[in-house]
């Protein structure tokens, strides 16, 4: 009896993200999981894609973006936006806190075709409005009311949310970093700390942060940077990294400056997760635009496009425990594949420290397909 197969994407040039290599092959979906393909035996084949001249990847994961729609201010539609730029998984940067989590549950996580994570901010009311900043005020801290989420959303709550900017923390004093990181020790979680604009010098926020938590918006540019007064990487930077500190690039339009990323990349300071934060407002604008421009502008500025890929693939699903194969194409996994090409395309940038940025080379998704099945398809993708 020939074995079935729904989805088969044929001489792609297929990138392991893990091993970072590229390679000719095959890639087989069947119930929803990646199966093996023999060239050797017959299939009936529901769907054949010709990846011909195509990159094919795991499902690309947007792991810093702000999907709480109609809820907050920043929140963006995710599937209508996020799935047509070959996002297959998100994590939401922490829109929502303890007491908005129901809401963002039903609505958000349970009824995304995207797979859907998210940290749970550590305000009580998470992140509503960019007009005035969240009240992290540690007297707000139930334990039990962010135990509540973990336990009963286990899969996809993925650790506690703090912005450590000046202009969040400066009326609640000093000690608000040392107050989150004992919540997440005694929740037994991993922490996203946000460090533009910082209180103190980055070196003091590093060097509290424990192995496994991860710090966004690394390349930021306002205040103290990652870089010295002679442009050279902070030591304490490197060791954290080497220990198992993670960093996140999370650009958005004012959490990345060039004037910090190049001379940072010259010396081998790489970010382990390349996402967009991305908003309602930033949305397909050239500040940020989505995930495609993101990668683009990271390739352009010097990664190979196996890091590129590695930093939306699987080095975010391992460093937020995701589970389900995510981040990978190995036999068993659930079939979240990105296909896309890479054309020789100008593109102009400017964030919001007035720096602009042209690229050369653009990323452009063709197809999506997130748990076994093809939710969107370029016009142009052969038929």
């Amino acid at each position: 009896m020939k074995q079935h197969i729904d989805i088969l994407i044929k001489n792609a040039n297929i990138i392991d993200a893990k091993q970072k290599t590229i390679k000719k092959g095959n890639i087989a979906i069947e119930c929803n999981k990646i199966v093996e393909y023999d060239l050797n035996k017959e299939y009936i084949i529901d769907d054949e894609l010709n990846g011909e001249g195509y990159y094919v990847s795991s499902g690309w994961i947007d792991a810093h973006t702000h999907i709480f729609y109609e809820c907050t201010e920043s929140g963006l539609p995710a599937d209508v936006s996020l799935i047509p730029m070959g996002v297959t998984t998100t994590i939401d940067g922490g829109s929502c806190g303890y007491g908005n989590w129901k809401t963002f549950k039903k609505n958000i996580v349970d009824n995304s075709i995207l797979n859907v994570y998210y940290s749970i901010n550590v305000s009580p009311s998470g992140q509503i409005t960019e007009r005035y900043p969240e009240n992290i005020d540690p007297r707000c801290y139930i334990l039990e009311e962010y135990k509540k989420i973990m336990q009963e959303d286990s899969k996809y709550s993925r650790g506690l949310k703090l912005r450590y900017g000046t202009e969040v923390v400066e009326k609640f004093g000093n000690n608000v970093l040392d107050e989150v990181i004992e919540l997440a020790n005694k929740l037994g979680c991993f922490l996203t700390v946000h460090v533009t604009n910082p209180p103190c010098e980055m070196e003091e926020i590093i060097n509290k942060m424990r192995d496994g938590d991860i710090v966004c918006h690394i390349y930021q540019g306002k205040r103290s940077t990652i870089l010295d007064e002679n442009n050279i990487v902070k030591k304490a930077i490197f060791k954290a990294q080497k220990r198992g500190v993670f960093f996140d690039s999370a650009d958005a339009r004012i959490n990345h400056s060039y004037a910090i990323i190049r001379p940072a990349i010259e010396q081998g300071f790489k970010p382990d997760i390349i996402s967009t934060d991305l908003t309602y407002a930033s949305m397909f604008r050239n500040m940020c635009w989505g995930l495609p421009v993101v990668l683009s502008k990271w390739l352009n500025l010097g990664l190979s496009l196996e890091e590129v890929i590695q930093a939306c693939t699987y080095n975010p699903a391992k460093i937020h425990h995701l589970g389900d194969g995510l981040g990978t194409l190995d036999v068993g996994a659930h079939g979240n594949v990105t296909i896309f090409k890479v054309i020789n395309k100008e593109f102009h940038m400017k964030n919001r420290l007035n720096e602009d940025f042209i690229g050369q080379k653009l990323i452009v998704p063709q197809v999506t397909i997130i748990n076994g099945k093809i939710v969107y398809r370029n016009v142009e993708f052969p038929f």
